[in-house]
């Protein structure tokens, strides 16, 4: 394989790392001379197989220390969430259970459809309000196309639906176009989340996409503003 090329696989194999937990969440990476001898190649591929990491906010390079996979925020109990970084592959399993509140299949609004850009499709709707420590955190609000998402079951849901479109349907997730605003909690917020009406909240409206450039979910997640962090990383190309 020339070098041109397989900086893609190492690219894939730290990746998959770790996804699969392999490389643990803030654990510092070996160094380039360490990787290019492991991957029988030069310094210079390592280096762009890592920065396509960085850009995908896997992996943050922390200048004088080295490279490191990204976790959980040291300010507390307060998640760093990247664009494409489900909550479950963020903090871990053990952390986070979900209660299902909603799993349909149906015809979307034409406000959802124009968002996934479908037509006469059908659609997961998910609502779920997932708990950090036993303690509520969040509710999510989000829309799959079955054409895409195919298989979703509640077990998934209960789980992690990202590990399941990477490790079962064999998806690449790509990017995701994300919002976010501050708002005042509303009449699900308090009941689902079991806080006061004026209590303040973080919305999160996320579009993310695969390598082919198909729109696979558009989500808006709501969330305690005491434990909200927003984490990404700015590449001048």
């Amino acid at each position: 394989m020339g070098e041109s090329l397989k900086y893609k696989g190492i690219y894939t194999d730290i990746r998959d790392k770790i996804n699969k937990g392999e490389y643990k969440l803030n654990e510092k990476l070996p160094d380039g001379e360490t990787l290019a001898a492991y991957y029988e190649c030069s310094k210079l591929t390592v280096k762009k197989a890592l920065d396509i990491l960085v850009q995908e906010g896997m992996i943050v390079r922390r200048r004088g220390s080295g490279t490191f996979v990204k976790g959980v925020s040291t300010n507390g109990e307060a998640i760093a969430l990247g664009p494409t970084a489900g909550l479950v592959k963020t903090i871990g399993k053990q952390k986070i259970t979900s209660k299902i509140i909603l799993f349909s299949i149906e015809k979307p609004s034409q406000e959802i459809a124009d968002k996934l850009e479908i037509e006469n499709e059908y659609i997961y709707k998910i609502i779920r309000v997932r708990h950090l420590n036993k303690e509520p955190y969040s509710i999510e609000h989000t829309f799959m196309p079955l054409s895409i998402i195919k298989g979703l079951e509640p077990k998934h849901l209960e789980d992690s639906i990202y590990n399941y479109i990477r490790d079962d349907l064999k998806l690449k997730m790509h990017s995701a176009h994300v919002r976010i605003k501050g708002d005042k909690a509303n009449d699900e917020d308090c009941s689902l989340l079991n806080i006061d009406k004026d209590s303040f909240m973080m919305e999160v409206e996320k579009l993310a996409t695969l390598e082919n450039g198909s729109i696979f979910e558009y989500s808006i997640t709501r969330h305690l503003y005491e434990n909200f962090v927003f984490e990404t990383v700015f590449v001048q190309n």
